[in-house]
């Protein structure tokens, strides 16, 4: 069925299909024998999703004491935001209980109502790190199993790697944007077992290379594109060991790779762009889909079947709206950051739950409603314990109350979120102006940071151009962003991985670098158009105006291979 989106802004209309009507019947919950079923959205997909994308924070990290042991900890709320929040040893520890926030439903008032004021009192975690790490305290929506990383966000297993998003299982890595099995890899974008590899997008096994865009096996090649087990190329051409050895040398200027940017910036232009990046998929549509089967509008998706409209979320089943996480669950909808776990809907980083609705960073729990920071429990409802036939009668009477106040079915309002739009994933992936955020009832953060500690501030622009001319004390430099002009500092960790690699030292704030490589990536959408060899119709996240060459997958592989 046809319907048209509720937000004023939008008004745009979607379709709710009979698998929709289906799959929003099968995750409805039943307590005392009556199922209460989940309406259809009011909302359209984009607008979902920038509701869900609201509530993750992963990038704008400060200082702040945790609120129990008053330890000066690294925390995704502001200072200033009025939360409480805990850092992970007291989150969970024994010191304190998320029950004794615990308190009865108030029919007199709506579940938002009801849900902001838990909000308001019960402590949240400072950041989301999983599992055992060492020596990774600046990093967000991280784990487990890492050691010696810096400004990491949605990334696990990996070893002394700085400033990306999205590496799982890399090694000694720096300015990565999505990435698996990577080692001493530079400002690459959807790189997999790479080795020695800078400057390159959708590569895989691919070794001492740069600046390569869609290639696959190669082995000492310098800017190519479209290129499958070749050794020593230069611009798609073969060339010797001390030709391609010539380019390599130059990738110490920080001149030489502004100027490789732009010449590779072309090469992608003229070159053949396949209709999407999906691998070993079936009945799929989408993009960065890896061994999928019906998946329809999923995005950065592994191992997941039967999803729609999933983004960053991986081996998951039979589930629809999600952002992030996953890893072996099912039937979850309008979930942010939820994962291990099963039958569960409109929840912020939940994780080994089952039977859980309108729920934020719980851990461990069951058959619970509207609880926040709540671990090891069942039968709960906004914090408060109950037997399980108190606590089905009661939830019964509360999803009765929000379905006639237009609130069942739908995840929490934006203005509830903890952060404001710019500070979340949402201005990533659906970026907005000011104005724009502020008519649509988000708020907006220009609070800067203060400046780093440091006994020089040169401009970007104005450092040596090589990197055997940078002096080791520029760690105590502070180098002013060339777009922004925000200040930012090098880390020794990362001084010496440019050395060691022979590379510049970066003129951009990270901020910007990360800007730089999202801005790589295609939207999260899909257009239809025709294939531009022969014709068949195809869905791509190339829109129809770009002036890509965009062919279908058939020929896009026999063309190339």
């Amino acid at each position: 069925m046809q319907t048209v989106c509720q937000n004023q802004w939008c008004k745009q209309q979607f379709e709710v299909t009979d698998d929709d009507l289906a799959f929003y019947e099968k995750v409805s919950p039943e307590f005392s024998g009556k199922k209460y079923t989940i309406p259809p959205p009011t909302l359209c997909p984009d607008c979902r999703s920038r509701r869900r994308m609201a509530w993750r924070n992963e990038r704008f990290l400060s200082l702040r004491p945790c609120g129990l042991c008053h330890k000066t900890k690294v925390s995704m709320f502001a200072p200033d935001a009025p939360y409480h929040a805990y850092c992970s040893d007291c989150f969970y520890g024994d010191r304190w209980d998320p029950l004794s926030y615990g308190r009865d439903y108030d029919f007199s008032k709506s579940f938002h109502t009801n849900i902001e004021g838990l909000l308001s009192d019960v402590p949240l975690m400072m950041l989301y790190q999983a599992g055992v790490n060492e020596n990774c305290d600046f990093t967000n929506y991280f784990g487990p199993e890492s050691r010696n990383c810096y400004l990491m966000y949605n990334s696990g297993r990996d070893e002394d790697c700085c400033y990306s998003r999205g590496l799982i299982e890399s090694k000694s890595c720096i300015d990565m944007l999505i990435g698996n099995g990577n080692q001493f890899c530079y400002e690459c974008v959807n790189a997999s077992d790479c080795y020695h590899t800078s400057f390159s997008q959708n590569v895989a096994q691919c070794v001492e290379s740069a600046f390569l865009f869609n290639c696959r096996h190669c082995t000492h090649c310098f800017g190519c594109t479209n290129l499958v087990q070749k050794e020593y190329y230069l611009f798609n051409k073969p060339c010797t060991p001390a030709e391609f050895e010539s380019e390599m040398s130059q990738l110490s200027s920080a001149s030489f790779v502004a100027d490789m940017r732009t010449k590779l910036s072309d090469l992608r232009l003229r070159c053949i762009h396949r209709e999407n990046n999906n691998v070993n998929i079936e009945h799929c549509t989408g993009d960065y889909l890896i061994n999928s089967k019906n998946c329809i509008d999923c995005y950065e998706s592994k191992g997941s079947e039967d999803c729609k409209r999933i983004l960053c979320s991986k081996l998951v089943k039979d589930s629809h709206d999600l952002f992030g996480f996953g890893y072996d669950s099912q039937l979850l909808y309008d979930c942010v950051g939820t994962g291990l776990s099963t039958s569960v809907a409109f929840t912020w980083i939940c994780t080994s739950t089952s039977n859980l609705y309108y729920s934020l960073h719980c851990d461990n729990i069951h058959n619970c409603f509207g609880c926040i920071s709540v671990r090891l429990k069942q039968y709960c409802i906004l914090n408060k314990q109950y037997t399980k036939e108190e606590y089905e009668a009661l939830v019964g009477k509360i999803i009765t109350a929000m379905s006639a106040a237009g609130e069942w079915g739908e995840w929490l309002p934006w203005h509830m979120s903890p952060f404001a739009y710019n500070e979340t994933v949402a201005q990533e992936f659906l970026p907005l102006k000011k104005q724009e955020a502020t008519v649509m009832g988000f708020r907006w953060n220009e609070t800067a940071l203060p400046p780093p500690v440091a006994n020089k501030t040169i401009r970007g622009s104005s450092l040596p151009d090589t990197i055997e001319e940078i002096p080791d004390d520029v760690l105590e430099w502070a180098i002013v962003c060339e777009n922004t002009a925000k200040p930012f500092k090098l880390t020794k960790q990362e001084l010496d991985f440019y050395r060691a690699r022979h590379l510049p030292v970066p003129r951009l704030h990270p901020d910007e670098r990360h800007k730089r490589r999202m801005a790589l990536r295609n939207p999260c959408k899909l257009w239809k158009r025709e294939c531009m060899k022969c014709r068949k119709p195809i869905e791509t996240s190339y829109s129809p105006d770009r002036p890509e060459i965009v062919y279908c997958e058939r020929c896009y592989l026999e063309t190339v291979y």
